[in-house]
C-alpha cells in the first residue's frame, strides 16, 4: 500500500470515528431514546383500554385509566420504573385487576403510592 493511500484511509477513518463518537454523545437521545420512549410509552397507553376490558364500568374504572395514563406520562427513565415504589404500584394494581371490581380503596392505594413517588422524585431533585 502506498504511503499516500494510507494516510488518506487514516485520515478518513479518523473523522469517520470522530462524526460517530459525537454522535452517540450528543444526539443519540434526540435521534434514538426520545423517540423510541415515545413510541413505547404512546403504545402503552393505547393498550391500556384493551387491558381494561375485563374491568366493569365505573368511574373507578375511569380514574384507574386516568391514574395509569399519568405514571405512564411522568415515566422518565427505566431507573424510575425499577424503583421499588413502583414495584409496590405494580403489586397494588395487581391486585386491584385480579377481580373485575375496582374499589374506592384500591384506587387510593394506587394515587397514594404515587404521590410518595412524585413526593421522593421531588425531594432528591
Amino acid at each position: 500500500m502506498r504511503k499516500s493511500c494510507f494516510l488518506k484511509s487514516v485520515f478518513i477513518l479518523t473523522v469517520v470515528i470522530g462524526v460517530l463518537v459525537y454522535i452517540i454523545q450528543y444526539k443519540l437521545d434526540d435521534w434514538v431514546i426520545k423517540p423510541g420512549k415515545k413510541f413505547i410509552i404512546n403504545e402503552s397507553i393505547e393498550s391500556i383500554d384493551d387491558e381494561l376490558i375485563t374491568i366493569n364500568d365505573s368511574a373507578n374504572k375511569d380514574s384507574l385509566k386516568s391514574l395509569l395514563k399519568y405514571f405512564l406520562d411522568n415515566v422518565k427513565s427505566v431507573e424510575e420504573i425499577v424503583n421499588l415504589e413502583e414495584e409496590k404500584f405494580e403489586e397494588e394494581l395487581k391486585i386491584a385487576l385480579s377481580d373485575s371490581i375496582i374499589s374506592d380503596n384500591e384506587i387510593s392505594n394506587l394515587t397514594s403510592i404515587l404521590k410518595k413517588v412524585e413526593y421522593e422524585k421531588s425531594k432528591s431533585n
